[in-house]
């Protein structure tokens, strides 16, 4: 029915309209406990060797909405009934945030990807915390911070740190795990803030005196450059609160990415690439930052990036993501792809004689 139907009807519209829509139409539909649960029966894939546990909460399985879809906890009560074993939200800042002119997005329907350059739009982190106040997910709830996009508020110390500081005081109490978003690829002025990696430590050592117990996710600027990630690595070392790791966008135009679609096309499209285009190099970062944090960690790793296919996402498992989400996989395949990736995660487990997704963590890493 969605390839069929929706998505024609979708493609049709602006990229953002029909994001919009999506987002309108999963707050109304999740406002009814009945078709919650009746969605949930459709898309929920029960099985006991998905379940983990990272960072002490519990997961029915390892996949997950990454953040960028619902950016305001608007459709969460819905989005945590299609089979999803977590749902990541954001990014929050600590004040309202307008993002980039629009149009901000595109798709590129023959590389199955899109071009993102939205620029953290959102309500701010006291309305998103007062609307999950009054609804939350039946799963795993993240949160992913970000300093406010706002030229008015400049990436300047301390005023950086003031700003994560605020919003995880309003969030910490609405979510499991927070995510801290350290090189958002399209806020131009701040991606780069984090790039002096004392300011990290900075940064872990303000939050430290938030007086919270919610486990802290380090979202870092891509980077293959095994020094940089065995550093930041060692700067968490001194903070518990930090209980894992995840890698964001590439900005621009690498041109590792191989790309089917027009440069012409892309010329008028500025932003970051997501989809299936980055898959390769994000596994490559991914496997690198699973070398970095060393066997026996403390710490999760949380993969996204090309997740449109049960194989994806089980390599990532395999290269050591604990946790692994998807966003623009939705976009072309619709929600019926979380049961499939979760059977076919199963099939792949069975097939290669584990019990459990944990054991499967980090089983491919270093094997061509």
């Amino acid at each position: 029915m969605y390839e069929g139907l929706v998505k024609p009807l979708l493609f049709r519209m602006d990229a953002e309209r029909a994001h919009n829509m999506a987002i309108r139409a999963c707050d109304f539909a999740g406002r009814s406990r009945t078709l919650r649960r009746a969605v949930a029966r459709r898309f929920g894939v029960d099985d006991p060797r998905l379940r983990t546990t990272v960072a002490g909460i519990e997961f029915a399985n390892p996949l997950g909405l990454a953040a960028g879809f619902d950016k305001n906890g608007r459709a969460v009560a819905m989005l945590g009934s299609l089979g999803f074993g977590h749902v990541e939200l954001g990014s929050v800042s600590a004040y309202v945030s307008h993002g980039n002119p629009r149009p901000r997005l595109w798709r590129l329907p023959d590389d199955r990807a899109v071009v993102v350059y939205y620029g953290v739009p959102n309500d701010g982190a006291e309305a998103v915390a007062a609307r999950l106040a009054r609804r939350r997910p039946a799963v795993a709830l993240g949160i992913n911070l970000v300093k406010t996009n706002d030229p008015s508020r400049p990436a300047v110390e301390p005023d950086v740190y003031e700003d994560f500081a605020r919003s995880l005081r309003l969030i910490a109490g609405s979510a499991e795990y927070v995510t801290l978003n350290l090189s958002c690829p399209n806020s131009a002025d701040d991606r780069d803030f984090f790039d002096d990696h004392d300011r990290i430590g900075t940064l872990l050592g303000h939050l430290a005196d938030v007086t919270t117990e919610v486990p802290l996710v380090l979202k870092l600027k891509p980077t293959t450059d095994r020094g940089k990630l065995r550093d930041i690595v060692q700067i968490a070392d001194a903070f518990p609160s930090v209980r894992g790791f995840a890698i964001n966008l590439p900005s621009g135009r690498p041109e590792h990415l191989k790309l089917k679609s027009a440069a012409a096309v892309l010329d008028f499209r500025p932003g970051a690439i997501a989809g299936e285009p980055v898959e390769a190099y994000l596994n490559e970062v991914l496997s690198r930052l699973y070398d970095a944090i060393g066997p026996g960690s403390r710490y999760a790793l949380i993969a996204a990036g090309g997740v449109a296919s049960a194989e994806a996402a089980y390599r990532k498992i395999q290269l050591g993501a604990s946790l692994v989400q998807l966003y623009t996989g939705l976009i072309y395949h619709g929600p019926r792809l979380v049961p499939e990736i979760l059977r076919g995660l199963t099939e792949r487990l069975e097939r290669d004689g584990f019990d459990s997704v944990e054991k499967a963590v980090g089983s491919g890493h270093g094997v061509a």
